[in-house]
């Protein structure tokens, strides 16, 4: 890890295009308590891809040591222990052509994220280049979350948790606004609406829900992940506590 972080310097060094010369690329910071083992880590040979050929938009900013930071978070901010923390070899990040947003393919051996050309331009266009140089990174952290999170090898079942909680990642790192929390869905409607509640529920408990939620989605644990085994192992009532979570923020 110290060997990538010296290298890291030499990439934000680089002088970036005219165009985009007064956007900060400066990945936001994140509090972690004081660990040394992290420092070994072993971080994925990362690769960047252009498939469209596009240098238009912010994806040109980016770079491997970028990547690397926002990798190296997302593991921290799943696993407290270095040594439970996926060591995922090679990923590669690529720019391409499609409807959507971006999707994670592969496993914790090799990975790959694409991102949409269309969706990156539209989102530019619409909010300036710093604020799609910030949406790109929040989508790294999420789906960057989904090449080291356990997911208990069921998507087609858990689908909302397994979201719910790489959302939750992009909005610990700093990348998800509050301004966008509000009421209504359900605890189990997915991405940012379960990431807010599962962030109440972290921030009223005073526990890392985080990494304990991920470790109890671990598919080599024999048990079948459920939202009434998630309330038992917690000792959440979920449709109380989701109540109330609904009621302070109509309040607010």
């Amino acid at each position: 890890m110290k060997n990538i972080i010296t290298t890291l310097g030499l990439f934000f060094s680089i002088v970036s295009p005219a165009a985009y010369s007064q956007i900060d690329t400066t990945v936001k910071a994140i509090s972690f308590a004081p660990d040394e083992a992290w420092q070994s880590f072993r971080l994925p040979k990362i690769t960047l891809v252009n498939e469209v050929n596009d240098h238009t938009t912010v994806w040109s900013l980016l770079t491997p040591g970028t990547v690397s930071i926002v990798s190296e978070r997302v593991a921290r901010l799943l696993y407290l222990d270095v040594n439970a923390a996926p060591s995922l070899p090679v990923l590669t990040i690529a720019l391409k052509e499609m409807k959507g947003v971006a999707y994670k393919d592969g496993d914790f051996n090799s990975a790959s994220i694409f991102v949409s050309r269309e969706y990156l331009e539209n989102f530019q266009n619409k909010n300036g280049q710093q604020k799609a140089y910030d949406e790109l990174i929040g989508i790294l952290f999420h789906e960057i979350a989904h090449a080291y999170q356990y997911d208990d090898r069921n998507y087609e079942e858990i689908g909302p948790i397994i979201e719910g909680i790489a959302d939750l990642v992009r909005l610990k790192a700093g990348y998800i606004s509050q301004s966008v929390q509000k009421v209504g869905g359900h605890y189990d409607s997915g991405y940012k609406t379960t990431a807010f509640y599962l962030h109440w529920l972290e921030s009223n408990n005073k526990e890392d829900y985080l990494v304990k939620i991920n470790e109890s989605l671990s598919p080599y644990d024999d048990v079948k992940w459920s939202w009434p085994y998630f309330a038992k192992r917690f000792g959440v009532s979920l449709e109380a506590s989701w109540s109330e979570y609904q009621k302070q923020l109509a309040e607010k």
